[in-house]
């Protein structure tokens, strides 16, 4: 027993956690969101809205890598625990399209499509975590956390399972309880997972020119791989949906994939009424060989309300999914799907607020604002008490 003991301290001993950040090295400010990985292992983080990363190593010295849509790649090799790195990426410039024939954007989004098909089943789990944070006139009055157990593919979230959930509200004129439909729903939303290819909102499918005008932009550099971007706008007797996908030249592998459409509310309610409504969704694929898994979703979503002898309210909505220890052994839990129905609140209402878990909660780094919107939330009071009333 002695022994064992010994061995579990040099083990724990070994281990070390690896912080920094990620700056464009011409305008030394940071890249949000840059991927951040060990190379040669399955280790790998995605740096804050500030480029602030935190990643736990088995070992020194240690050797990571951080590359960005956009960027070339930069890596260095930590020594000594307790080093805080700087990595900079040099942008890479985009090369613009060549005299490709009309139809080279479709036949390159077929073959990404006919990929996809190929690895939907694919399917590997883990866990992400989600934050939400909505403003009405710029003064944060919702905060949802939650980290959920996954199930993800090429296509993004194929289910989820409410691990553990927070919320908080301060009185506003309005709030967005069930906002995470745009994540769990990303295929839809994002246009690009479509086992339906009749669907009018995906642009990854058999006909991708039926519903969108295509157009080619070019190649763009993410670390080692150049993808092109296909830019896409719904034709005009469709709902208005415009984006971009970009694809892996190489392996036709979808890896980064943006998609505005209008953000529409439904209400019954004659006090209010609202416009200039959109949302956006982003999201990022880490490449493997048997298939791009999820890396990270961003959603955005504004709008402006108006109430009559009340002046004009801009509302946002802002969330970040970051998914992490995807695997391919199955797990047996039981995923949910994505629902129109479903809510966020009825589903955290079930778990129990513990204040110990989040403050240790060591998944995501947050940037100093989010930090200063938990602290007043929770001055208030405002997480483990309001759902109690």
């Amino acid at each position: 027993m002695p022994a064992l003991l010994g061995l579990a301290a040099q083990v724990a001993q070994a281990q070390a956690q690896v912080s920094g950040r990620v700056l464009d090295a011409h305008t030394r400010q940071p890249v949000p969101y840059a991927s951040v990985q060990v190379p040669g292992t399955t280790l790998g983080t995605t740096a804050n809205a500030e480029g602030e990363f935190a990643l736990r190593v088995p070992q020194l010295p240690a050797k990571v890598l951080a590359f960005s849509l956009g960027y070339g790649r930069d890596s260095a090799t930590v020594a000594q625990p307790g080093a805080a790195l700087v990595l900079r990426l040099v942008p890479a410039p985009i090369v613009l399209p060549t005299a490709e024939p009309p139809s080279y954007a479709a036949q390159l989004l077929l073959r990404a499509y006919r990929q996809m098909q190929r690895t939907l089943a694919q399917a590997q789990y883990g866990q992400a975590f989600y934050r939400q944070v909505t403003r009405n006139a710029d003064e944060p009055t919702e905060v949802l956390e939650a980290v959920w157990d996954v199930k993800a593919s090429s296509a993004g979230l194929m289910g989820s399972r409410l691990a553990q959930g927070r919320y908080g509200a301060k009185p506003a004129p309005m709030d967005f309880t069930n906002f995470s439909l745009y994540t769990k729903a990303l295929g839809r939303f994002c246009g690009i997972a479509a086992p339906d290819t009749t669907d009018s909102h995906a642009v990854m499918s058999a006909d991708p020119t039926k519903y969108f005008i295509l157009h080619y932009r070019g190649l763009t550099q993410r670390g080692a791989h150049q993808l092109a971007e296909i830019a896409y706008e719904s034709r005009p007797d469709i709902p208005l949906v415009q984006g971009s996908v970009y694809i892996d030249v190489a392996s036709y592998q979808v890896l980064h994939a943006r998609a505005t459409r209008p953000l529409e509310i439904a209400t019954s309610s004659t006090k209010a009424s609202f416009r200039e409504g959109s949302v956006t969704v982003e999201a990022d694929f880490t490449p493997t060989a048997t298939g791009a898994l999820p890396n990270y979703v961003k959603v955005n979503g504004k709008l402006v309300m108006a109430r009559k002898g009340k002046p004009d309210t801009p509302v946002r909505a802002e969330s970040l999914t970051y998914f992490y220890d995807l695997r391919p052994a199955p797990t047996g839990l039981p995923y949910a799907g994505p629902a129109a129905g479903a809510n966020d609140l009825a589903a955290i209402r079930q778990k129990t607020y513990d204040p110990a878990y989040w403050r240790d909660l060591a998944v995501v780094k947050r940037t100093p604002l989010e930090d200063e919107i938990m602290h007043s939330f929770e001055d208030k009071k405002a997480f483990g008490t309001l759902l109690n009333k």
